[in-house]
């Protein structure tokens, strides 16, 4: 017996160091960037691994007006997800990186429910390790799951038995109601980024576009072929229906209308379930007083097939920049390896005015994101950009590109190397001038909330900030990733 238990000890250890190195030195072997010979290394044909005709090539004459709105609020983001789902008479997606079966969660998946009821085809993607961590003991994802109308997959589900595929997610946010509207960008699934249920929580951006010739929109039809590919990957696995369990769902359904009556307000689903038309040109919703006019709205994407990724869509990001001389970033963190660090100096280098706006290590929420920062600091000023070190209320986890006074870039894509090489990431180029407007006022109220750090290093208080005091042991466990995190980076 003693033997057997030494010779199992040993093959765990073996299996443990093989799971590490698996996890670990794949992702280091960045793919270099693509060479800009086609169309499709710029732009959309990375969701097929750049296969040339991926997507339709629309011709100018046929392309629809889509009007967008930026979401910045969390309950409003909540309201605009309900909104969609009621309003949806034939088919609704979801497609997201997390979903829990909290409060915000529960609304969601209880209005999808609802709607497959009424006899909406209902697809839901979720990543495959959140999904499995998250979702596999709760009784209203098995509930929804046992609807007939629902057919639910899991992207690239965690594995004991092959480990490497494990660091490569789907990080993809966004919901899609029938051929007249989609909602797209950086909120998951939960408390966090829905609702009013907790007082701490991410400040985050969606994107609602609005189809005025429902299923004729230029991103319309890219999204729609994005989510064919990567729903029909070998690596998405169907989540096997479950028997139901308490009927929940349907009861807690009633509790959101009653809750969010705004959301519900002028929706046909009642019509719908009596056999009358619906949608959104007869719900007594004015979807076009809610939106914005455009001058075209594209999808931009990375590789979707799980493994080692070429920077596609950073060198999209890149090579829109480079257009223009007054950059605005906001994302929640920088972590980047040489070739990001390049591509910035060279950007400041050719003279734009390039600004990021992050969270400050005191509000940050991501302690990886914070303590690489605290590292790479002095990195990041010799690349000539002007960091704006954010002190709200909440964390920001907004990843937006403001190019020029026209084009606003807004998705899912952090400024970090997991986003760029790793993840399946998407990010909508809107060109209006409102919209960039809009959103440059927002980030210059943002920015009197920051300290800002100069190229030269100088240091500037701006209106707002509050100087906070980070605790004893927040600042010890700091101290203790900066060291830790060194190996890991290209992973975080």
């Amino acid at each position: 017996m003693k033997r057997f238990f030494c010779l199992f000890k040993r093959i765990l250890l073996l299996w443990l160091l093989y799971f590490f190195v698996c996890m670990v030195v794949p992702p280091l072997f960045h793919k270099p960037s693509l060479p800009n010979s086609t169309e499709e290394s710029a732009s959309l044909g990375a969701a097929a691994e750049l296969q040339k005709g991926a997507f339709p090539d629309i011709a100018a004459d046929e392309k629809a007006q889509e009007r967008v709105r930026s979401i910045d609020d969390n309950t409003e983001a909540l309201l605009w997800r309900l909104r969609l789902i009621e309003t949806a008479q034939e088919r609704v997606v979801l497609t997201t990186f997390d979903l829990r079966d909290d409060n915000s969660g529960r609304d969601v998946m209880a209005a999808l429910f609802h709607s497959a009821q009424r006899g909406v085809k209902v697809q839901v993607l979720v990543d495959g390790m959140n999904g499995v961590l998250r979702l596999t003991g709760s009784d209203c994802f098995r509930e929804l799951s046992s609807q007939e109308n629902v057919e639910i997959k899991l992207y690239n589900p965690i594995t004991l038995l092959a480990p490497w595929k494990n660091n490569y997610r789907m990080h993809d946010k966004y919901v899609i109601a029938d051929d007249f509207a989609y909602l797209l960008g950086g909120r998951n699934t939960d408390d966090l980024f829905l609702g009013s249920y907790v007082d701490s929580y991410n400040e985050d951006r969606d994107i609602l576009v609005y189809e005025e010739m429902p299923g004729a929109g230029n991103s319309f039809i890219q999204l729609e072929e994005y989510f064919d590919q990567i729903w029909n990957l070998p690596c998405c696995k169907t989540y096997k229906k479950m028997a139901a369990g308490p009927a929940y769902l349907e009861e807690h359904y009633q509790e959101v209308r009653k809750k969010y009556p705004q959301a519900f307000a002028g929706t046909d689903s009642g019509e719908a379930e009596s056999g009358t038309d619906g949608g959104p040109d007869s719900d007594g919703f004015d979807w076009e007083a809610a939106t914005l006019e455009t001058q075209g709205v594209e999808l931009c994407t990375n590789p979707i097939n799980p493994g080692n990724k070429h920077p596609v869509l950073w060198d999209r990001l890149v090579e829109e920049m480079k257009q223009e001389e007054d950059i605005l970033i906001q994302t929640p963190y920088i972590i980047c390896d040489k070739k990001m660090y390049q591509d910035l100096t060279e950007l400041c280098a050719d003279g734009a005015r390039t600004e990021i706006i992050i969270n400050a290590v005191e509000s940050g929420t991501n302690p990886f994101g914070c303590t690489d920062y605290l590292n790479q600091k002095k990195k990041v000023r010799g690349t000539g950009v002007q960091t704006y070190e954010y002190l709200g209320n909440q964390a920001l986890h907004t990843k937006t590109v403001l190019a020029g006074e026209r084009i606003s870039i807004v998705g899912s894509c952090n400024l970090d190397m997991r986003s760029i090489y790793l993840d399946t990431e998407m990010m909508l180029r809107i060109d209006s001038r409102e919209l960039n407007a809009q959103l440059r006022e927002q980030a210059e109220t943002m920015k009197d909330r920051c300290r800002s750090v100069s190229p030269e290093g100088v240091v500037t208080e701006g209106e707002n900030y509050q100087a906070r005091e980070q605790s004893a042991g927040k600042k010890i466990i700091y101290g203790i990733l900066r060291a830790v995190i060194i190996p890991f980076r290209h992973l975080l």
